[in-house]
């Protein structure tokens, strides 16, 4: 599978890239601001890395982004990737009172899942997580499109699912040491994207037919 990140120019970006790569799937990396039309040719599905500031603050996040929701094209997002995510559904975030850098919490996952039945299905409950943020999505605003399907000993949302399209979001780091499941995390969303994918493109072949 064609996984395109697009790099939001954060640390932790490489780490991320590795860790899929290890699960197996091919990794293309694109930095903010130089993405181009030809680069959906070779996309199967989209991640969006962490990063500093604000979504908004990062050139073509919110419009690449927008672009795989209307494609169809399934996504990941990673911390500010998440963030982005809520953003585009027209929610805002919290700045929170303290950042959260470098810090492990204890995640509850939610089994009343979405679309993805089986997305995350089997992460442990609970499960400790590394944070670096200090913005959080807020409940409150957006659509009712997206569930939300983990949290944190605090209530904070640490992931997030559409109702009905492969589009998720994690508010911790799966690829940092401090969240010793987040490779088993990575390969389950890269397994269900994949079976997403594969129903995708029976469908497309049966319109053909």
């Amino acid at each position: 599978m064609r996984i395109t990140l697009f790099n939001c120019l954060d640390s932790f970006t490489w780490n991320l890239v590795h860790d899929l790569e290890r699960a197996g799937a091919h990794v293309r990396v694109v930095e903010e601001g130089q993405w181009q039309d030809s680069d959906w040719d070779q996309t199967d599905a989209l991640v969006l890395s962490p990063g500093p500031g604000l979504p908004d603050e990062h050139p073509q996040l919110l419009d690449v982004l927008k672009e795989a929701v209307d494609r169809g094209v399934p996504v990941l997002g990673v911390c500010l990737g998440m963030q982005a995510i809520h953003v585009l559904d027209g929610g805002a975030l919290t700045n929170m009172d303290e950042p959260l850098h470098g810090r492990v919490t204890s995640v509850d996952w939610h089994r009343e899942l979405p679309r993805w039945e089986d997305l995350w299905k089997d992460m442990p409950t609970p499960m400790e997580v590394g944070l670096y943020h200090s913005w959080v999505v807020d409940e409150s605003t957006g659509s009712d499109a997206y569930n939300t399907i983990a949290r944190n000993t605090q209530g904070w949302p640490m992931a997030r699912v559409h109702r009905s399209l492969p589009i998720a979001g994690v508010q911790f780091h799966p690829e940092s040491v401090l969240t010793q499941e987040g490779r088993a995390l990575l390969r389950a969303w890269l397994d269900s994207t994949q079976r997403c994918l594969a129903i995708s493109a029976s469908k497309v072949s049966l319109k053909r037919s």
